[in-house]
């Protein structure tokens, strides 16, 4: 009965995989598409690590952290000091890993909300909420648009606990005024 565990002759770089088999490599040829979260992950890698013949790729370190979070949206809530934890991911892949998600969240509120406009509150909330839903305290952010509902500028008013968030009433007339003054400028 053959165990699931590799040997030091096992250990394989994906440099030296086959063609085909490579994350790079298919994610080129048939698209992104089709290659699995580990894959993906082992593409933001760009390495493994090699320790004396008993490495691990890049795919085998984006394995082992897919199996401990269990899926994407729950790497969103996991700190970079969490993630260098995991035996092969130091604080740069930890950061590529967080600058990938942000730069996912971003895309979809790109994609959902139109950075330049919004027609409706509709695409207010499908914009901002990839965007704030995962925060770990409540914020108060005003958008100040013009008559044409182009964004101005986007005002952070507070920032809160885990529940609750307080806005006092001159903060608000203070983020009035700021949209005048960019009016003016």
């Amino acid at each position: 009965m053959k165990n699931n565990y590799r040997t030091k002759m096992d250990y394989l770089p994906i440099n030296r995989w086959p063609q085909d088999e490579r994350p790079r490599e298919k994610l080129l040829k048939p698209g992104s598409e089709y290659l699995t979260n580990s894959e993906l992950l082992a593409i933001v890698f760009r390495t493994g690590i090699s320790n004396n013949g008993n490495g691990k790729s890049a795919l085998d370190i984006a394995k082992v952290l897919l199996s401990k979070y269990k899926n994407l949206n729950e790497l969103l809530d996991v700190s970079i000091a969490e993630l260098s934890e995991i035996k092969g991911i130091g604080r740069a892949k930890a950061s590529q890993i967080m600058a990938a998600l942000e730069l996912g969240k971003r895309a979809v509120s790109e994609k959902n909300g139109n950075n330049i406009s919004f027609r409706c509150s509709e695409e207010v909330a499908n914009y901002y909420i990839p965007l704030l839903k995962d925060l770990k305290k409540e914020q108060f952010r005003v958008i100040l648009l013009d008559i044409k509902n182009k964004v101005i500028k986007e005002v952070l008013i507070s920032q809160g606990s885990l529940t609750s968030s307080i806005v006092r009433l001159a903060t608000l007339f203070f983020a009035g005024r700021v949209k005048a003054m960019a009016r003016l400028a």
